[in-house]
């Protein structure tokens, strides 16, 4: 950021005035925080260092912020909120003005909490706790693993985790009264697998069933080769689950030795969707859909 001088001669005076200014080089970052709190510091940040730290106006609650081009966390701290709120990966262009979303600060507090640890334990790892639909948290994981969110009220809750090179993942849950919930939580190493689309968060796969040969009757032609489709495509579904990885060295076939991992895959294969139909030649194809990623996603059934 550069600076301006202006000099203004007054009845005789020369009077020296030091301005900041956003350069042509640079963009802006604005927002507020609602409701206005005093004292609210607002910190950028990029890869983890920190770029710069403002407060927020005590009347309003905004902020605008002159920044180099790139990449941007944007988080605000407040002594009413015991964790900050984050925006991540804001974009600031040459001469352009990013505006973000209000950051909500004053939310009911209580007594409930939320901890528990994450897996991998890498650097990067971010937490978003979401309460009623509205983000009450964001934080980075501990090198541990280890998180907690306290100070909470009873309702609904989205936790929403990522991590660099594993897939994204969400939970939710509901907290009643004061209770202290544990939710432990294993992400997905993202590494290419046919059927497997890192991106929408599904694992699908295709099965075919032949028609029974010398058999007249058409509607029991028709079941027994979807019947087949269907098995065909649950062990099809199986071969890739057995892809997943844990890590880089490390995937899901090598823990299914275990009861109860088996028990609990069945389980998660039982809730497929079919998405797809159709005849083929002297048979049927199907496609079957299950959930990755999300609270009805592989990890919910596997880990606890």
């Amino acid at each position: 950021m550069q600076k301006a001088i202006f000099v203004l001669v007054l009845s005789g005076y020369c009077l020296v005035v030091l301005s900041s200014c956003q350069t042509r080089n640079e963009g802006t970052v604005e927002g507020m925080v609602v409701p206005p709190l005093a004292g609210a510091r607002v910190t950028v940040s990029q890869s983890g260092t920190t770029v710069s730290t403002v407060g927020t106006n005590d009347r309003d609650g905004k902020f605008r912020i002159a920044l180099a081009p790139g990449k941007y966390d944007v988080s605000v701290r407040s002594a009413s909120s015991p964790f900050p709120v984050t925006v991540a990966g804001v974009n600031v262009d040459p001469g352009k003005t990013s505006t973000l979303p209000p950051f909500e600060m004053s939310l009911p507090s209580g007594t409930a909490a939320i901890s528990g640890t994450v897996s991998p334990r890498g650097p990067g790892t971010k937490m978003t706790l979401l309460y009623e639909g509205r983000e009450r948290a964001s934080v980075t994981v501990a090198p541990d693993g280890r998180y907690e969110f306290s100070a909470l009220p009873a309702g609904n809750y989205t936790l929403t985790v990522s991590s660099p090179g594993y897939a994204s993942d969400v939970t939710e849950f509901r907290i009643l009264g004061d209770r202290r919930v544990v939710q432990n939580i294993r992400l997905l190493y993202v590494s290419p697998i046919d059927g497997v689309d890192w991106t929408r968060g599904v694992i699908h796969a295709r099965g075919r069933g032949m028609y029974p040969a010398n058999s007249s009757n058409r509607t029991a032609m028709h079941e027994m080769a979807k019947r087949a489709a269907l098995s065909a495509a649950e062990r099809n579904l199986l071969g890739i689950i057995e892809q997943i990885k844990l890590d880089s060295n490390h995937d899901l076939k090598s823990t299914m030795a275990s009861g109860t991992f088996t028990t609990r895959i069945e389980g998660y294969l039982r809730g497929f969707r079919i998405v797809d139909e159709h005849d083929v030649n002297d048979g049927m194809e199907i496609e079957l859909e299950l959930p990755l990623t999300g609270p009805n996603g592989l990890t919910r059934f596997v880990f606890d």
